[in-house]
């Protein structure tokens, strides 16, 4: 196993435990963020667990290495377009704008393992894009 597809594997798995942390942690407060989502989108029950399946999966899929591309990809425009411009566009709040570039950040990551593919101990190994 070379080191950069461990490297790979380490920044995957990293990833996709984040989005499990995310998802699961919506279950601590099911009602805060329900009544949060109301303010921004119609149908917020439907969007919580919309978001609450979305995150867990994913993020499983991506510990597990499982369709890495297709979920990179996937999570890279689910951090920009629903959540970052939808929730975190009041740049007058410090910690909404921190929130809307953190998004960037993860969405550049998500399109980096995109490009490069799942690295090592994986369940569907790629080869690399380039």
């Amino acid at each position: 196993m070379s080191s950069d597809k461990t490297i790979m594997a380490v920044a995957r798995i990293a990833m996709g435990l984040a989005f499990l942390y995310f998802g699961l942690s919506k279950l601590l407060a099911i009602d805060g963020i329900i009544g949060f989502i109301g303010t921004k989108l119609p149908m917020p029950t439907l969007v919580f667990w919309l978001a609450f399946v979305i995150e867990t999966g994913c993020g499983l899929l991506l510990v597990l290495g499982y369709k890495t591309r297709w979920v990179a990809a996937w999570l890279a425009f689910y951090c920009v377009v629903p959540t970052a411009l939808v929730f975190h566009t009041n740049f007058a709040v410090m910690p909404v704008r921190d929130h809307f570039f953190s998004n960037l950040v993860m969405a550049a990551g998500f399109l980096y393992l995109f490009a490069a593919g799942p690295g090592a101990l994986a369940m569907d190994p790629e080869k690399s894009a380039a």
